[in-house]
């Protein structure tokens, strides 16, 4: 009995100082303001969301303006959000127990531009600066987490991680060279993975190769 007591304790006191660690990161998230132009366009910082000890995070560019953005929660009010929480839903993972979603940059990068009718806000891939003022929150949810397995959502996201976390230097130029490889280091492996807009957007890979495809890879996922 006192040896289920202390395993119990022990499991608590670990899940209590991962959600203080992650309610301090997150309030830094809220309140940062190391990219003046984002900061100044901005209407949330989106912070990661999901289990406290996820063995997987997920990541992607940054939270679309019409999407994350709005309502300060990952992949959610736009369909390449929903996509992604469908198929976590289908794959018999959870938020609350396996996943943590996130992005690398926590704010969309956004610009006014000249048009027609006027002054417009125009989103913007992020820039070198952008990503290495915001990678720092992305390694300590790794940190805290201690994930078995990353997600990387696109090609520019898999290049940055690939480079600052596994020190591959190599210019992958296409999704094709990367969907569905894995990448190992010390403390997690790396999966790449086309990002939803290449589903719903840009039709670089039809829906039901998406599925199949995580489909595949949650089968890995339930046994790491």
């Amino acid at each position: 009995m006192d040896s289920i007591i202390f395993v119990l304790y022990t499991f608590f006191t670990m899940q209590n100082s991962c959600r203080e660690n992650f309610d301090e990161l997150n309030k830094k998230v809220l309140e940062c303001r190391k990219c003046g132009d984002l900061v100044e366009l901005r209407k949330n910082p989106v912070p990661g969301v999901g289990a406290l000890n996820a063995r997987i995070i997920i990541v992607s560019d940054y939270p679309r303006k019409d999407g994350a953005e709005s309502t300060g929660i990952p992949f959610t009010n736009d369909k390449s959000g929903l996509l992604i929480r469908k198929i976590i839903e289908d794959s018999s993972l959870s938020l609350e127990n396996d996943i943590y979603l996130t992005y690398l940059v926590k704010c969309t990068p956004k610009k006014k531009v000249s048009a027609h009718t006027g002054e417009k806000i125009s989103e913007f891939a992020p820039t070198k600066v952008h990503k290495e003022n915001c990678v720092p929150y992305l390694t300590k949810e790794i940190t805290i987490s201690t994930p078995h397995l990353l997600i990387s959502l696109g090609l520019d996201t898999t290049r940055f991680i690939l480079k600052y976390f596994f020190s591959i230097n190599k210019k992958f130029n296409d999704m094709d060279e990367l969907h569905m490889k894995v990448f190992k280091n010390p403390s997690f492996k790396l999966v790449s993975f086309y990002q939803p807009d290449d589903v719903t957007v840009l039709k670089k890979i039809t829906m039901e190769k998406y599925i199949s495809d995580f489909e595949a890879l949650s089968k890995l996922l339930k046994v790491i």
